[in-house]
């Protein structure tokens, strides 16, 4: 028997712009990678606090990392301020799209330049935790490498208990360092780690050479310039950046820590500061990148590359340098709290910040 009621085709839905069929919505392999772009970002904020938010970072306390995008506020601020009061006509901007190729070299001067950690601190994290914010600012910013120097051989003329003292603060450094290198895929490259070394084999197990690394930060152990006169330390060479700037701190000099070649074409900035992390805020260490940068841009093409445009320029700068002794002071913060000193072919400048 047929049925009364007659046959009728489906309507197929009208077109309308910007409408996709519905096989086409999202490709699964995107769909897959935003996914896992969403567990890292989790994964890294473990270790992050937003100032903004009464929110602590879920890291048991060992770390208290601004997020990147406080960093790189600071960072504008920082720089919108040197700037503009030196006349640079840099912008933010383009400030921060330079730093991908900024190279910095940090000299720390350990535990024995600051009585700011707080009484019930523990001094030696504090000061592995200073050079382990100082890498979350500079990859933070775009940034992607470093070079830090955590002690050199002439350390050991200290005596026993010295040595003890700064192996201390070594070892107090590397379960930081592994958990933050782990969550925020950056590779911890160790040189001068060599067979009898105190730490050798506790730094082989937690810093093994990860692939697909977003930031290289380079740490110089055991460091003496005589590394240079081996093969190996030559080999040592290749896989460090060139320098763009060499910043110390409390000591007006580069002594136990000049790399060869390497540091050929670098400026020097002088960082009247001791390096604990509880001396410093996010604030203050996007300042210092910022003070980096300025000196690499300062002295820009003068390092083994001088050349002038024209006599008259080559006036105003003995006149600024030489005759006016030309030096310029910016504040970046009303009451500051850290003092930089850095030099220009015009003279010296001084920021404090």
């Amino acid at each position: 028997m047929t049925s009364a009621i007659p046959a009728r085709s489906r309507p197929v839905p009208p077109d309308e712009t910007g409408l996709e069929p519905p096989g086409s919505i999202e490709p699964q392999e995107t769909t897959a990678r935003l996914q896992e772009e969403f567990l890292q970002s989790l994964v890294e904020s473990v270790d992050l606090v937003d100032e903004r938010l009464p929110l602590p970072a879920r890291s048991g306390g060992a770390l208290q990392l601004a997020t990147p995008e406080a960093i790189r506020d600071a960072f504008a601020r920082a720089w919108d301020i040197l700037s503009h009061s030196l006349c640079l006509g840099v912008d933010p901007e383009a400030a921060l799209a330079d730093l991908k190729d900024f190279v910095l070299y940090d000299i720390p001067d350990g535990t024995r330049s600051t009585l700011t950690v707080p009484s019930s601190g523990d001094v030696e994290t504090d000061a592995a935790l200073y050079c382990l914010s100082l890498v979350h600012t500079l990859a933070s910013l775009g940034a992607r490498t470093s070079v830090l120097l955590t002690h050199t051989a002439y350390n050991r003329e200290r005596g026993p208990e010295d040595t003890k003292r700064f192996l201390q603060i070594l070892a107090r450094g590397i379960e930081p360092f592994q958990a933050y290198a782990w969550r925020h895929r950056a590779a911890i490259r160790v040189h001068g780690i060599r067979p009898g070394y105190e730490l050798e084999a506790a730094f082989r197990k937690a810093f093994p050479v990860p692939a697909g690394a977003r930031f290289d930060a380079h740490f110089l152990i055991d460091y003496q310039e005589e590394w240079f006169l081996t093969d190996e330390g030559r080999g040592f060479l290749e896989a460090v950046p060139d320098i763009d700037v060499v910043m110390r701190h409390t000591k007006l000099q580069v002594s136990g820590g000049w790399i060869p070649i390497r540091m050929r074409k670098s400026a020097y900035v002088y960082c009247q500061n001791g390096t604990l992390s509880s001396n410093w805020t996010h604030e203050e260490y996007a300042a210092l990148v910022a003070v980096g940068y300025l000196a690499k841009l300062l002295l820009k093409g003068e390092a083994l590359a001088k050349s002038y445009v024209s006599i008259d320029e080559i006036k105003d700068r003995h006149r600024q340098r030489e005759v006016l002794l030309g030096q310029r002071v910016v504040k970046l913060t009303p009451k500051p709290r850290k003092l930089f000193v850095l030099g220009s072919p015009a003279g010296l400048v001084q920021v404090y910040a």
